[in-house]
């Protein structure tokens, strides 16, 4: 908005200049090639001021940008501590045990457990997955080793392929890619834009398929860590899956498709998920019903759903109504 009004203030400048000259060349009886040569010159000049704003202002916006990244890169501390001395070995967790002793609920559990949050200094060694205190343990190996799909899915700028999209560490082979996107139903879409290979926009597909999309990798990763331990596609190993609200934006029908490929593929695995999807929360043997940041209530969710007088069943039967 600014450059447009500085661009206007200019032609003004420019105008004005130029009826000034037309009628002094008129008053003085100028030569009339002199004159036109002139106004010639003065349009020019016009344009040459105009590019010296749009080139101003962007100078401007750039040096405003260096200036920001340079207060950022001054201000926040990298995320590596010192006493993150630990990497674990390349199939932790094998037990996919998680602690969690004396820690606020106003923490977002999944950020905590990903170490995008940290815990106070009271609580750092009350986060314990297979025994190792989770404050020690390198966040770039933590991050590796546990899978986690997000609430909402994020992708690489529109462009890139579908396979860059799914397999971003170019980890696995295009029959790889091919069977997990058959396993989500979403590859016969994908094969009518081109395939793997083709060009993606997150902005063309729909909730559900974005999901399906992110739950893919996450099933990709999952696989290729069994490959490295040496165990079959079908096979049980252990490890972690955090799910964070997976089905709150799809349909019954995809929400249908997510959970029985976690039901089946993430057998083995400790699943921590944060949901309101009730028909999602019966598949877990444990559920953990919170009001204001505090625990109220742990059981099975099926046994807790039948008994009289539980906030789970209450949940449930209003849910049916």
């Amino acid at each position: 908005m600014i450059q447009q009004w500085l661009n206007l203030v200019l032609d003004l400048v420019v105008m004005m200049m130029a009826v000034t000259l037309t009628a002094l060349a008129v008053r003085l009886h100028s030569n009339s090639g002199f004159i036109g040569a002139s106004l010639v010159t003065l349009m020019n000049f016009g344009e040459s001021l105009s590019g010296i704003v749009i080139f101003y202002t962007r100078l401007e916006t750039s040096i405003g940008a260096i200036s920001r990244l340079k207060t950022f890169n001054e201000s926040v501390k990298p995320e590596d501590r010192k006493e993150e001395d630990v990497v674990p070995a390349e199939q932790w967790p094998q037990s996919g045990v998680i602690e969690l002793n004396g820690v606020s609920a106003s923490y977002n559990l999944i950020a905590l457990l990903l170490k995008l949050l940290d815990p106070t200094s009271e609580s750092l060694e009350n986060v314990i997955i297979d025994d190792i205190p989770l404050y020690r343990i390198s966040r770039p190996a933590l991050r590796e080793r546990i899978i986690a799909v997000p609430q909402d899915a994020v992708f690489l700028p529109d462009g890139t392929t579908f396979r860059a999209n799914l397999d971003p560490l170019d980890a696995s082979t295009a029959e790889d890619c091919q069977d997990v996107l058959v396993a989500m139903g979403i590859w016969d879409f994908i094969q009518e834009r081109g395939g793997l290979d083709a060009g993606m926009s997150a902005g063309s597909l729909s909730a559900g398929q974005r999901q399906l999309l992110s739950l893919g990798r996450a099933l990709l990763r999952r696989r290729i860590r069994a490959r490295i331990a040496g165990l079959g596609s079908g096979a049980s190993e252990s490890g972690i899956l955090l799910l964070d609200e997976v089905s709150s934006s799809v349909d019954h029908e995809t929400e249908r498709i997510m959970r029985e490929i976690i039901r089946t593929e993430f057998r083995g695995y400790t699943i921590v998920a944060v949901s309101h999807r009730l028909d999602m929360i019966m598949d877990f043997d444990r559920v953990v019903v919170m009001d204001t940041g505090e625990v109220v209530e742990v059981g099975n969710p099926i046994i807790l759903a039948k008994e009289e007088g539980t906030r789970f069943g209450e949940l449930v039967r209003a849910g049916a109504k």
